[in-house]
């Protein structure tokens, strides 16, 4: 049996994405804090933004270091260059590529870098297997893998960004039948269901929990984290007050 992992994201996938020496961190998108709080922990610097101003009064809390605020990612409220990394956990697809990338590029410091992770379960475990199943009768599109990877590469593609890599790591992470349902119920279309078969939907996750699980210890969940580096390029950039030679000028007759 595999040694469960107690965080969300391996500890080596933090030390790969962003070194050992303290950096000045943003992170995008910063939902319950997740990545925020283990490279915190690991000694970085760490900014968080969200649109939710109730998620990020929940992680001033857990990261108390008042650097936080409520934005939209694709108009950060930052000068030019003032950040060594910026970072995003389970969180690019949200954004507007076309805005997001330059909005990135314009607040990192010449040779900053993009990090990026995406966790994804493996269904290859029986139970996870089953666990797929299920959620798929209700939502085909639920637990298919590497859903929002490709805006990893939306954003290497443009011109903002240079030197993408990419590196996966095992994370085993133990989740209880409370956790599992907590999990199951956050999915919108669990929300969208109705009353009864909603708990339909429930009550199936909760006895194949209870099928598979040795009380008193928990389930685990089979992860792996895709990891992603790029190097920023700002030679494509047009620094903040100065005027794009391309611009439209419309002359004025006085």
């Amino acid at each position: 049996m595999p040694e469960p992992r107690r965080t969300a994201f391996p500890e080596a996938a933090i030390t790969w994405m962003l070194g050992e020496t303290p950096l000045r961190v943003l992170d995008l998108g910063s939902d319950r804090g997740r990545l925020a709080r283990m490279m915190a922990a690991a000694g970085h610097q760490v900014y968080c933004l969200d649109r939710s101003a109730k998620k990020i009064a929940r992680i001033a809390t857990l990261i108390p270091n008042g650097l936080h605020t409520s934005a939209q990612a694709e108009a950060l409220p930052f000068a030019d260059q003032q950040f060594d990394v910026v970072s995003s956990a389970e969180s690019l697809h949200r954004f507007a590529p076309g805005l997001v990338g330059a909005e990135m590029a314009r607040v990192l410091r010449p040779g900053g870098r993009l990090v990026a992770v995406y966790n994804t379960r493996d269904d290859t475990v029986p139970w996870v297997k089953k666990l797929a199943r299920i959620l798929q009768f209700v939502d085909p599109e639920a637990m298919r893998g590497d859903f929002g990877q490709d805006s990893v590469s939306a954003i290497a593609d443009g011109p903002y960004f240079t030197d993408l890599e990419r590196k996966d790591f095992r994370n085993w992470v133990p989740i209880n039948r409370d956790g599992l349902l907590q999990m199951v119920r956050r999915r919108p279309v669990t929300a969208q269901l109705a009353e009864a078969d909603r708990d339909r939907l429930l009550n199936e996750v909760g006895g194949l929990y209870d099928s598979y699980a040795r009380s008193p210890e928990p389930l685990l969940l089979p992860f792996q984290a895709s990891c992603w580096r790029a190097r920023v390029d700002h030679s494509e950039l047009v620094p903040s007050g100065v005027e794009d030679d391309e611009a439209l000028e419309i002359p004025l007759g006085f």
